[in-house]
């Protein structure tokens, strides 16, 4: 009887448990207006501490997200720069005064550019969580032998 309630435990309400836990602890990020939004399950928390959750699970992922937020933010940064070159010659021309043409198309070449590095380093970055959840999805059970006997193993 004992074995048959320890064995229910286990097969039943272990990987239910197991799965709340990673639903309650799943990250994700939302991009905001100047920065991004880090969450864990639906609570706000601070870069540091979704960069540390990441790299205590796999520091491969940590180092891709980074590298991922990283090009996310220098092409925001280029592209703003391009933006204000575009923008500023297209109200000199809705002035009426003659523009600069190297200007207007060197300021769109360096916009799209921004915005195309931007958009490809928040796609790592979203990948890096889609393999973190897939990764963390993945839950066994194990009967282990030691020194000491034999006893159940749960990597999750």
């Amino acid at each position: 009887m004992k074995r048959t309630v320890f064995l229910s435990i286990v097969v039943f309400i272990v990987p239910a448990a197991i799965a709340a836990q990673e639903q309650a602890g799943e990250l994700n990020f939302k991009s905001g207006r100047w920065s991004y939004e880090y969450y864990a399950g639906d609570q706000a928390i601070s870069y540091a501490a979704f960069e540390e959750r990441l790299a205590r699970h796999d520091q491969d992922l940590a180092s891709r997200f980074c590298s991922g937020k990283n090009l996310s933010i220098v092409g925001t940064v280029i592209g703003s720069i391009g933006a204000f070159c575009f923008g500023y010659d297209i109200g000199v021309r809705l002035a009426g005064v003659e523009g600069n043409t190297p200007l207007l198309v060197g300021g769109g070449i360096v916009m799209s550019t921004g915005i195309a590095m931007s958009y490809a380093g928040e796609k790592r970055m979203r990948k890096v969580l889609t393999l973190y959840k897939r990764k963390d999805s993945v839950a066994s059970l194990m009967i282990h032998s030691g020194y000491s006997g034999l006893g159940i193993r749960f990597n999750f």
